[in-house]
C-alpha cells in the first residue's frame, strides 16, 4: 500500500478514535468509501485487541529472578499505561532481551498478525523475537529514549533531521507491511549510541 495512502488512512482513524464513538459513524461517512472500510477494519480489529491499555496497577509485577518460559527477569526498565517493560536474559540463546509484559491477553492477536510484525526487517525497527500469551519479547535496544535526549537540551538541526528521516524510513517500512503504529511519540524511540533510532515497538505505551 502507498505511502500516501496509509497516510490518509492514519488521518482518518486518528480522527475516528478522538471523537466519541456513537459520532463516528457521521465522520466516516464523510470520508473516501475505501478509505473508510480500512478504517472501520482497524477499528473493530482494535476494539478488543492486545492492545488496549490497562491501569499499571491492574499489571502483575514481575521481580528479578522471575522466568517466563525460556526468559528470567533481570530488571524493570520502563512503565507505561499499557504496561511494564523488563530487560530479561535469555537462557537458551544467552542474550538479553526486552519483555513488555500488557495486563490483556493475546487471545484476539492471531498468528498472522504476530508473523507480519515479526517479518518486519528494518534497521530502525526493533525485531520482535517471540510472544507469549501476555508478553511480547523484542530486541532490546540500549541508549536513551527521544524523550531523554530532548530533556538533555536542544537537538542540533542536522541530528534532528537525521533522527527524523529514521523514524519515516522506518514508518515506511512498517506501512508497507499493513502495520500502523499507533502510539509513536518520544518516550517510545530509542537513540542509540550511534545515532539510529528504533522507533517499533520498543516503549512501555506503543502499538
Amino acid at each position: 500500500m502507498r505511502a500516501e495512502r496509509w497516510k490518509k488512512i492514519e488521518e482518518l482513524y486518528q480522527a475516528a478514535v478522538a471523537v466519541p464513538a456513537e459520532k463516528r459513524g457521521d465522520l466516516l461517512a464523510q470520508a473516501d468509501p475505501d478509505l473508510r472500510a480500512e478504517v472501520q477494519s482497524l477499528l473493530a480489529q482494535n476494539a478488543d485487541s492486545f492492545l488496549e491499555s490497562a491501569p499499571v496497577s491492574a499489571i502483575k509485577t514481575l521481580t528479578p529472578g522471575a522466568r517466563l518460559g525460556n526468559f528470567e527477569i533481570v530488571e524493570l526498565i520502563g512503565r507505561g499505561g499499557m504496561g511494564e517493560v523488563y530487560r530479561a536474559r535469555d537462557t537458551r540463546l544467552k542474550r538479553d532481551v526486552a519483555i513488555k509484559l500488557i495486563n490483556a491477553r493475546f487471545s484476539n492477536w492471531g498468528e498472522r498478525e504476530a508473523r507480519a510484525v515479526a517479518a518486519l526487517n528494518h534497521p530502525n525497527i526493533c525485531t520482535l523475537h517471540d510472544v507469549g500469551p501476555d508478553y511480547l519479547v523484542m530486541e532490546l535496544v540500549e541508549g536513551p529514549t527521544l524523550a531523554e535526549r530532548i530533556a538533555n537540551g536542544p537537538i542540533p538541526v542536522q541530528e534532528a533531521l537525521e533522527i527524523a528521516r529514521q523514524i519515516a524510513e522506518a514508518l515506511e517500512a512498517a506501512h508497507e507491511r499493513g502495520i500502523v503504529h499507533r502510539d509513536l511519540k518520544p518516550a517510545n524511540i530509542k537513540v542509540t549510541t550511534v545515532g539510529d533510532s528504533s522507533g517499533l515497538p520498543c516503549g512501555p505505551d506503543d502499538a
